[in-house]
């Protein structure tokens, strides 16, 4: 087995992304990730959320 870098530490996952108000693309993806994970494929919920955090940059930076 490989060991780990003496400076390794686990961190905490990035928090779900959310939906901007009254945006229905990003309720969209929102609803996709939600309804991935309930039925356990968390590749799709992932995919949903990367879609979503890249929707939101594009669409709505500040």
């Amino acid at each position: 087995m490989a060991q780990k870098p003496q400076d390794y530490h686990l961190t905490e996952p990035p928090a779900e992304p959310f939906a901007e108000p009254g945006c229905p693309d990003c309720l969209s993806l929102s609803v996709t990730s939600e309804n991935a994970r309930s039925r356990g494929d968390y590749s799709a919920g992932s995919d949903a959320n990367v879609a979503l955090r890249r929707h939101r940059a594009e669409a709505h930076a500040a």
